[in-house]
């Protein structure tokens, strides 16, 4: 399936933006409780961080449709090493071998910007999403201290 990448246009696909968060927040915790908090300040970060280098926010689309989003930096605490925000796709786009593709272009964006590793933070509760980062690659780090039951995974680049 051929998808494509496009940097956010934030006036025109805000809301989607909104929607894709909103649903990720769902599957990991199972309820959008604490969403709205957790989205205090979205907009004004996007529009700032996408003026600076290191920040990357995609949509992803197939054909005409929008699909997915991504959100990754190329720094983190870690020497060398990217941080995952977000990597989402619609419900129908999910188990078609789509989430290798969103890797493989993560991981080319943070190799080319001089990552050797990548990591990212994500629920115990969402299943799927650890199934598909343990078949990956991603290795288990440490419990994340300000998430309750959410867990830092590792991969190399």
């Amino acid at each position: 399936m051929d998808i494509r990448f496009e940097p956010i246009s934030i006036d025109t696909h805000f809301s989607q933006c909104v929607a894709f968060r909103r649903d990720a927040y769902l599957c990991s915790f199972g309820s959008d409780v604490g969403f709205e908090d957790s989205i205090i300040g979205y907009e004004a970060l996007l529009r700032q961080n996408t003026l600076e280098e290191g920040w990357y926010y995609f949509h992803i689309w197939h054909e005409s449709q929008l699909i997915g989003q991504l959100e990754f930096r190329s720094f983190s605490r870690s020497v060398d090493t990217g941080y995952v925000q977000l990597i989402y796709l619609i419900p129908e786009y999910r188990g078609l071998g789509l989430g290798t593709k969103l890797q493989e272009f993560i991981r080319a964006q943070l190799i080319e910007a001089g990552c050797n590793k990548a990591m990212l933070c994500v629920s115990r509760a969402n299943e799927r999403a650890l199934h598909h980062y343990k078949r990956a690659g991603w290795e288990y780090l440490f419990p994340n201290p300000k998430g309750k039951n959410m867990d830092f995974y590792q991969i190399d680049l």
